[in-house]
């Protein structure tokens, strides 16, 4: 992203533009606020071929997906119980994207299933057997902590737990999805957000995504992160990922991409 002197931003085009159905309309807005990289979450809303149509009128880099819900809408199915054929077809599915929009993460979701005995040993299995399908390809699977208030039950609910995790999958091209609204969610202060982005765990975060809380609004809104703080210990620990716009737009904003907010992410 242009505006940006150090960290690398790209907009969520499923979050920030909800007014607009059309994907070129979301890509044409992206690209008129000054992003050239974008994330979302379910890009199967659109075949193929309408991706490579809206890309090639509207260049960006694609820099992460998630991998499609399970058959009956599950949030994922990696930590869910005789599920391993659905889904490792949702890793195939999840690659076939990835592939057709030149993108090199996918967030593999767990599912809330309720807890059972083996859950942990069927997540850590299920992981290391996409991790194989993902090498193929030079994917890397990425895990996310999610708090409750937005997918309750959600298998990975504390980032600590979810770091261990992915030390405990061994697989290198397994990581962390450092959500900072899910912690801030969590009860997670400032300064323990911070300690959570250092040495030991800076091998595992790949990506990072970023919305204000309580509210899910614009990162430089009132609230409870100071992202000035956030994002000048990201520059600190000389992070090299994307950093992922994954807000709603306040319904006051004049755009999803206000120049408040632009001139706000220049500072880093």
């Amino acid at each position: 992203m242009a505006v940006s002197k150090t960290l690398k931003f790209a907009c969520n085009i499923g979050t920030m533009f909800p007014s607009s159905t059309s994907l070129i309309d979301r890509l044409k807005h992206a690209r008129a606020c000054g992003f050239d990289a974008l994330e979302v979450a379910f890009p199967y809303t659109w075949s193929v071929d309408e991706w490579q149509e809206a890309l090639t009128a509207h260049p960006m880099q694609v820099v992460l997906i998630n991998t499609p819900l399970g058959p009956n809408k599950e949030p994922g199915l990696a930590a869910c119980q005789d599920k391993e054929t659905e889904f490792l077809a949702g890793i195939d599915r999840g690659v076939e994207y990835c592939n057709a929009l030149k993108c090199s993460q996918l967030h593999i979701m767990a599912g809330n299933e309720p807890p059972y005995e083996g859950q942990k040993s069927t997540f850590i299995s299920q992981m290391r057997k996409s991790s194989v399908v993902l090498q193929k390809w030079g994917i890397v699977g990425l895990i996310e902590t999610i708090s409750p208030g937005v997918i309750p039950g959600y298998f990975l609910n504390n980032p600590r737990e979810t770091l261990d995790l992915v030390s405990e999958i061994a697989c290198d091209n397994i990581g962390f999805q450092f959500d900072v609204f899910h912690f801030s969610m969590l009860g997670e202060s400032d300064d323990q957000i911070t300690a959570l982005f250092h040495d030991k765990n800076l091998k595992h975060i790949k990506h990072v995504q970023v919305a204000q809380t309580p509210k899910r609004n614009e990162v430089n809104a009132e609230g409870g992160v100071d992202y000035s703080k956030i994002f000048n210990h990201m520059i600190l620990k000389n992070y090299r990922g994307f950093v992922g716009l994954e807000y709603k737009p306040d319904e006051l904003s004049e755009m999803p991409c206000s120049k408040e907010t632009m001139k706000f992410l220049s500072q880093f």
